[in-house]
């Protein structure tokens, strides 16, 4: 898997987001939601 870097104020806004949870799990959940915010009737396939 590729390796991101990131800056410090966005892996805090992330920390926070997870709120003690799995980052990773949130980084899949914003991807989602920008997915479909960005197109839509991808879910329909």
């Amino acid at each position: 898997m590729p390796e991101l870097t990131i800056s410090d104020d966005l892996y805090k806004q992330l920390e926070t987001a997870a709120d003690g949870g799995d980052i990773e799990q949130v980084l899949w959940e914003m991807a989602g939601m920008y997915r479909r915010q960005q197109n839509p009737e991808s879910d329909d396939e």
